[in-house]
């Protein structure tokens, strides 16, 4: 099972896991949140970050998504998912969270982690669509 950590700004995180399970009921057990907040030092999250990556870790990788590329949330995925992949923890990052990613990415994470990046991936574009 693919394991998957969230860092966002504060307080997306734990709002999507409240969706996700109203949505999917208790799923998310096995889900860890890092809502960061303005006063956050990335330097004292990045542990905290990669500690969580190797929790989740069951033998097929970690997803590990975030809300804005280039912003502190994703620099710190960015940076912790690097120093997971150099102790040999399969894993990668995806940015642009929304719900319909993090639903596809829950449904979805029994595959491989190449294939539950994907489908999380075609979920968040997929699920960005003009309505009228």
């Amino acid at each position: 099972m693919t394991g998957i950590v969230i860092v966002v700004h504060a307080p997306l995180g734990n709002a999507m896991r409240e969706s996700v399970r109203h949505v999917l009921g208790d799923t998310t057990d096995e889900l860890a949140v890092h809502d960061i907040l303005t006063q956050d030092m990335p330097d004292d999250l990045v542990p905290q970050v990669l500690q969580d990556i190797a929790h989740e870790d069951r033998g097929q990788g970690v997803l590990v998504l975030t809300d804005l590329i280039g912003a502190t949330p994703a620099n710190i995925a960015k940076r912790a998912v690097a120093e997971a992949q150099a102790q040999g923890i399969q894993c990668c990052v995806l940015a642009g969270l929304n719900t319909p990613m993090l639903l596809r990415a829950l449904t979805y994470r029994n595959l491989t982690l190449a294939e539950t990046r994907e489908k999380a991936l075609a979920g968040g574009v997929q699920g960005c669509l003009r309505v009228d």
